[in-house]
Parts: C-alpha cells; sequence; structure tokens
C-alpha cells in the first residue's frame, strides 16, 4: 500500500471553542463542503465523541470517489480529535487545535495509504502521485475557504 503524509494548516480569527464546535459537528460537513458527499454517524449517536464510526465518502476534482470509515480514537474537547481510518483510506488522522494569534490554530496530520489499485499503480508515477496529492490540497483548500467564511463571521 503507498502511503501519504498530509499536513494541514488552518488558521482561523476566531476562539477555540467555537471551532471546536463546527469540527466536531461533522454530520453538517456535507451541506457545506462540496467535495465530502457523505459524513454520517453510526448507529443512534448524533454527536461525535470517543468511539464514533463516521461513514465518509470524498470526490475531488479528479475522477474518483474515496469510501472510508472513520473511528475517534482520541478525543480531548476543545483540543484533539484522532481518528482510524479504514475502507479506501486506511491509516490516521490527528487533528490538534490551538489559541495562537489572537484566534485558533487548526493543525490536521492525515498519515493514509489508499487500498484502490489503480490509484496505488497510478502513485508510483511521480506526476500521477503529484496530481493525487494536489487533489487532497484542492479539497482542503476549499475546505478552508468554506470554515473560514463560516467561522469568521463579520
Amino acid at each position: 500500500m503507498l502511503m501519504y503524509h498530509f499536513v494541514t494548516r488552518w488558521h482561523f480569527e476566531a476562539p477555540i471553542e467555537r471551532v471546536w464546535e463546527e469540527a466536531k459537528n461533522i454530520e453538517a460537513y456535507p451541506s457545506w463542503w462540496n467535495d465530502l458527499k457523505k459524513a454520517e454517524i453510526r448507529g443512534t449517536e448524533t454527536a461525535l465523541k470517543l468511539g464514533t464510526v463516521v461513514d465518509c465518502e470524498v470526490r475531488g476534482a479528479l475522477p474518483y470517489s474515496l469510501r472510508f470509515a472513520v473511528e475517534v480514537v482520541e478525543f480531548e474537547p476543545p483540543r484533539l480529535i484522532v481518528i482510524r481510518s479504514s475502507g479506501d483510506l486506511v491509516g490516521e488522522g490527528r487533528w490538534v487545535l490551538e489559541e495562537k494569534e489572537g484566534g485558533t490554530m487548526s493543525t490536521f496530520n492525515w498519515d493514509v495509504g489508499t487500498t484502490n489499485p489503480i490509484l496505488n499503480l497510478l502513485g508510483k508515477l511521480p506526476f500521477a502521485r503529484r496530481m493525487l496529492e494536489k487533489n487532497h490540497d484542492d479539497v482542503m483548500a476549499k475546505g478552508y475557504e468554506i470554515v473560514r467564511s463560516r467561522l469568521e463571521l463579520p
């Protein structure tokens, strides 16, 4: 399996509590983040917490979707969410919120590999790997713009 390491840093001019409320409301993400097609908590739970499993589907500009589940394995409000991923993406994500520069710094480390044999084959080609990584970066950049506009109200 081919592994990827992504680090996404976002700064918000908003208090950490406000950013946390937005971050933990994962089922609402598809309503405002077009690239996230699905984020549904399994079972009867309605809020993200330790042990929660969320079924996700993401589709960026490239012609493929990734379907995966994330399980919350660490949960420390309002500062930390650690997830373990399975399905089309296998690995771990660590989302840390810190009060910084008069607002909140969000850092998401995402260490994942894909189980899709075609994506793994393409990922071995340097130009194709760059395209796959850029697709991820573009999805995250769009998400940042939307979240920032939601949190940094005029």
